[in-house]
C-alpha cells in the first residue's frame, strides 16, 4: 500500500464523517467537533480496519461506519490529551489544538461529543449489519476506549512522568494508550466477518502489536523528525520526563525492539498471502513514517 492509498482511505473516512456530521442537528459544538476530527492526520487506524477486512474479503463500504467511529474516538482522545491539564500541547496535525482555537471548556465538550458519536455511528439504523454484530462492536469499542484502554493508558502516561519505570510497565502503558484502539481496528473486521473466537483473539493480539509499533514509531518521530513533518511539537517527551523505551534503554535498543516487533507482525500476516499485502505494507509504513 502506497502513501497515496493511505491518503485515499483517510479521505473516504473524512467524507463519511463529514456527511454524517452535516446531517446532525446543528449545535455550537459541531464546528469544533469537525475541527478536531476532519482534515488532518493519515487516519492509519482506518487503513488498518479496511486492510484487515481484505483478509476476509469484506467490502470496505461495509466497514466505513467502524472507520468513522474509531476516528471519532481517536480524535476525542487527542483533543483531551492536548488540554493544559494533561499534555498541554498547542499544536495538533499542523494547526492550533482544539482548545487553543475554541477554548478549554468547548474542547472538553467537543471531545466528549465525539466519544459518544462513535457509538451512535455504529448503532445507526442505516448501517446494514446485524444487531448482534453491532452489540459486539459497541462492547469491544467501549472496552478499548475507557479505563482499560485509551483513558487508562493516558492516566498511566501522566502518572509515569519524571519517574523511573520498568520495561514492562512502559509497554503496558503504551499498549493501553495506543494499542487498544488498534486492537479494536483489527478485531472489528473479524467481528463483521463472523470469525470464531480463536481468530478474534488472534486479531486482538495482532492489532495491539500494531498499535504498540505505532506508539514506538511516534516516540522515534519525537526524537528524529521535524515539527513540520510531525504536525506537532517535537522533542517534548524528554522535556516532560515521559516514560518511553527510548528514555529507559536508549534510541538504538528501542529501535531494535521495534524492528523485531515489526518482523513478528509481518510473519503473522504472511499466512494470508496476497490478501495480506495491503496490511503488510501499512505495517511497514508505520515504522518508516516521517523520520
Amino acid at each position: 500500500m502506497s502513501i497515496k492509498q493511505i491518503i485515499s482511505n483517510a479521505k473516504k473516512t473524512d467524507q463519511f464523517l463529514k456527511k454524517y456530521l452535516s446531517l446532525q442537528k446543528k449545535t455550537n459544538l459541531i464546528i469544533p467537533m469537525k475541527y478536531g476530527s476532519l482534515s488532518g492526520g493519515k487516519k492509519i487506524r482506518s487503513s488498518v480496519i479496511i486492510n484487515t477486512g481484505k483478509l476476509f474479503n469484506i467490502n470496505p463500504k461495509k466497514l466505513m461506519n467502524i472507520c468513522a467511529a474509531v476516528e471519532c474516538i481517536h480524535s476525542y482522545s487527542l483533543i483531551h490529551d492536548d488540554l493544559p491539564c494533561m499534555d498541554d500541547d498547542k499544536i495538533r496535525r499542523g494547526k492550533a489544538s482544539t482548545h487553543i482555537k475554541f477554548g478549554e471548556s468547548t474542547a472538553v465538550l467537543a471531545g466528549s461529543s465525539l466519544l459518544t458519536l462513535a457509538f451512535e455511528i455504529i448503532t445507526e439504523k442505516k448501517y446494514k449489519v446485524s444487531d448482534n454484530i453491532k452489540t459486539k462492536l459497541v462492547k469491544e469499542l467501549a472496552l478499548c476506549s475507557g479505563h482499560l484502554g485509551i483513558a487508562g493508558g493516558q492516566e498511566l502516561d501522566l502518572s509515569f512522568e519524571k519517574k523511573k519505570k520498568k520495561f514492562n510497565q512502559i509497554i503496558e502503558m503504551q499498549r493501553k494508550k495506543t494499542g487498544k484502539l488498534f486492537n479494536f481496528s483489527c478485531l472489528s473486521a473479524g467481528i463483521v466477518a463472523k470469525k470464531n473466537n480463536k481468530t478474534l483473539r488472534e486479531l486482538s493480539i495482532l492489532g495491539e502489536e500494531i498499535g504498540l509499533l505505532f506508539q514506538l514509531a511516534d516516540d522515534f518521530i519525537d526524537i528524529k523528525s521535524s515539527k513540520k513533518l510531525a504536525g506537532k511539537p517535537i522533542k517534548k517527551d524528554k522535556k516532560k520526563g515521559k516514560s518511553t523505551l527510548i528514555s529507559l534503554i536508549g534510541y538504538k535498543k528501542a529501535y531494535n525492539f521495534a524492528d523485531m516487533l515489526q518482523k513478528k507482525i509481518l510473519r503473522k500476516l504472511s499466512k494470508y498471502g496476497k490478501k495480506g499485502e495491503n496490511l503488510i505494507n501499512t505495517v511497514k509504513f508505520i515504522l518508516g513514517r516521517n523520520f
